[in-house]
């Protein structure tokens, strides 16, 4: 039996459905590229987990008028010198004028007695006041007596305090180169009031009950600043 020969075999390149799949195989591919980069580029790149969102913040709302002043200042003290018994803020013997009332009597070195019954100025008076004198019943007792605090007082503090008594119901005007703040109510209980004299750093603090004597503030301002 006598076989055919075979015929010879076209290469495979120069076959035309070769170059015909290899064209839609790289047609395919740039379609495919086309769509991803048109879609990449469509959007805004996504936040990084790790990146967390601003912190809002808000400010603190303004301190009322009414409250009390700070206590702590890094300023200098009043220049003026204090006196460091009550005998040094007067220039006479109050005791005839204040109807029996006696100076600072035993009992009332352990009592907390202020110049003030307003909570503004005695906060500022725990820390600054180097001096209490207390006209008051001897037996203790009773809705009579005047109480006067002298406390030294940085500029700034001056300030704050000229600034605080309006706000709080004084009444202030310049009198004897400083500043005097006033105050005065009528009760079941009878008359009581307030003054606080303002000068070079100095702060006479007097509150009162029932007795009033006429030129009393005056009197120690006289005495410390001569």
């Amino acid at each position: 039996m006598t076989e055919t020969p075979n015929e010879p075999t076209t290469p495979l390149t120069r076959r035309p459905v070769f170059w015909l799949i290899v064209g839609a195989v790289l047609l395919g591919i740039a379609v495919v590229v086309v769509v991803v980069l048109g879609m990449s580029g469509g959007r805004s790149p996504e936040p990084s987990p790790t990146t967390s969102a601003p912190t809002p913040t808000s400010e603190a709302p303004s301190t009322p008028p009414s409250e009390p002043p700070a206590t702590s200042d890094p300023g200098t003290p009043s220049a003026v010198v204090i006196p460091t018994d009550c005998a040094g803020i007067y220039t006479r013997d109050w005791a005839p004028e204040l109807g029996g009332l006696v100076l600072n009597p035993a009992w009332s070195e352990d009592e907390p007695l202020w110049g003030s019954n307003d909570r503004g100025a005695i906060t500022m008076l725990e820390g600054t006041a180097e001096l209490r004198c207390a006209w008051v019943q001897e037996a203790g007792g009773g809705d009579v007596g005047i109480i006067t605090n002298v406390a030294g007082l940085t500029p700034e503090q001056q300030d704050s305090m000229a600034e605080y008594f309006p706000d709080a119901g004084f009444t202030c005007y310049e009198e004897l180169e400083g500043t005097r703040c006033v105050i005065e109510e009528t009760t079941d209980a009878g008359e009581w009031g307030e003054s606080h004299f303002l000068r070079e750093g100095v702060w006479i603090a007097t509150r009162w009950a029932n007795v009033s004597p006429e030129g009393y503030t005056h009197d120690i301002v006289a005495a410390i600043f001569g």
